[in-house]
């Protein structure tokens, strides 16, 4: 009887945990300046196939308001950026935390107004995006798009796992003097994300770790052999 309670507890863990990498809710711009949403261990590329090994994150943030007279950003971040980035996020004055914010990474983010060189870091994305259409930043390559999804990062580092910061901020590039600037108007925005360690195109992608951060594959391959123990040792 101990066994089946202990396979059963597992069992309702590992259903529960299996969406760890899928992140789900809404942000108000003005009551939340700054929305930190997840840090996501990605793998090392397998430069053997990597079409099929990048990292990728994908989904959907929309709002009800239809045309906003400005955008918020989304922004993806390795450590080396994020942390200038996130430390800045605190000033009370806004419009100089939003130019302080993204000072360090302005001169190397691809951005298809103000930095058009697709040799850049493709970090950013401005939200909330068209409901029923892709965003901005994807209308030159629609086909790389996740299917039933707005925006879509691939991630490569053919070097080691690296995490990965995911915010949400109240700040907008404008397109006329390519300068940063504080978002004043309020909207609600929400936002369905998948992050993920494979294609999610293809089924190739080894479920062991294909939703989990790197850090939490070993511990979840160990939980999930424990329960195959406890299930087997129940029969």
């Amino acid at each position: 009887m101990i066994y089946v309670k202990s396979g059963f507890v597992l069992l309702i863990y590992f259903i529960s945990h299996i969406n760890s990498s899928h992140i789900k809710g809404s942000w108000n711009t003005k009551q939340e300046f700054f929305k930190f949403l997840i840090k996501f261990g990605f793998d090392k590329t397998d430069t053997r196939n990597p079409e099929y090994s990048l990292g990728y994150i994908y989904g959907n943030i929309t709002s009800q308001i239809v045309h906003p007279q400005q955008n918020a950003t989304f922004v993806l971040l390795d450590r080396s950026y994020f942390l200038e980035f996130y430390s800045n996020r605190s000033k009370s004055d806004k419009q100089a935390a939003c130019s302080s914010m993204f000072k360090e990474i302005n001169q190397s983010i691809y951005d298809p107004w103000c930095n058009n060189n697709k040799k850049n870091n493709d970090f950013l994305r401005r939200i909330p995006c068209p409901k029923g259409m892709i965003c901005a930043e994807e209308t030159s390559q629609p086909l790389s798009v996740v299917k039933g999804s707005q925006f879509t990062f691939r991630v490569e580092d053919n070097a080691q796992p690296r995490f990965w910061y995911v915010s949400l901020v109240a700040c907008y590039l404008n397109t006329s003097s390519c300068k940063w600037q504080h978002l004043n108007q309020e909207m609600n925005i929400d936002y369905d994300i998948w992050l993920v360690n494979g294609n999610p195109n293809h089924s190739t992608h080894n479920p062991l770790v294909y939703q989990f951060s790197f850090d939490k594959q070993v511990s979840h391959i160990s939980k999930k052999g424990i329960y195959l123990f406890l299930l087997g040792d129940r029969k």
